[in-house]
């Protein structure tokens, strides 16, 4: 019920009751000979007004029925002194929505999530949100990126770790865009890895929309160039 919409009701109906009759006889009321009765009248009820319908919103199908795209920008390559850069970004091209993503945003999987793969490349977000890091060597620096670079690849130092209920949420308006910046690490404290093509998955969830999941995954060749 519209709570405002009942007060108005009350208000209306209060009204009547404040009458001139209360108060005291007027001249004109004390020197009249006669007495007019007004003819009675009789109160024609008011229709309540009926709330309309509300419209049900089906969840979508698909990521492009949801009107959500992704898209993966290389910053700059690795030189002697960083890592290669991408940028993840998600765009909300329809109604404003909410995005949860898992520790961090907009890429949360095995990679900033449940733990690293044991080989490949780790992708280490600048900004971490509520994802944490795991001390790996015991150093208690919690590093996951290395400032110079140990021999020919740039390798991780710690794991970024979140665990699956640590959730962050994004409020996207219409035609927002939220980004991140990634350093693209080897996944290992050592060592190289083969050039080629290596494939991410990543998961998010729309809580407005009856909590549906969907999975989205892109391809990155390495080593990274511009």
């Amino acid at each position: 019920m519209d709570r405002r919409r009942l007060l108005t009701s009350l208000g209306l109906v209060a009204l009547p009751g404040c009458s001139a009759l209360d108060g005291p006889e007027t001249e004109a009321e004390m020197t009249s000979d006669t007495t007019t009765t007004p003819p009675e009248t009789t109160a024609t009820p008011t229709a309540t007004p009926t709330a309309e319908p509300t419209a049900t919103v089906e969840p979508p199908d698909s990521i492009a029925d949801a009107n959500i795209s992704f898209h993966v920008e290389t910053l700059r390559e690795a030189t002697s002194e960083h890592p290669a850069e991408i940028e993840i970004g998600v765009t909300n091209e329809g109604r404003p929505r909410d995005l949860n993503f898992v520790g961090s945003a907009p890429l949360s999987s095995e990679f900033v999530g449940d733990g690293p793969e044991p080989e490949g490349l780790l992708l280490a977000p600048h900004e971490r949100h509520d994802a944490a890091i795991i001390d790996e060597n015991g150093d208690h620096e919690f590093t996951v990126v290395p400032g110079s670079r140990r021999g020919e690849c740039w390798n991780r130092i710690d794991i970024p770790y979140s665990p699956p209920n640590s959730g962050f949420k994004i409020i996207l308006g219409r035609e927002e865009t939220f980004t991140n910046t990634y350093s693209v690490l080897v996944n290992s404290p050592r060592g190289c890895i083969p050039a080629g093509e290596y494939t991410f998955e990543s998961e998010f969830q729309i809580p407005d929309d009856g909590l549906v999941e969907f999975a989205w995954e892109f391809s990155l060749t390495y080593p990274v160039t511009v």
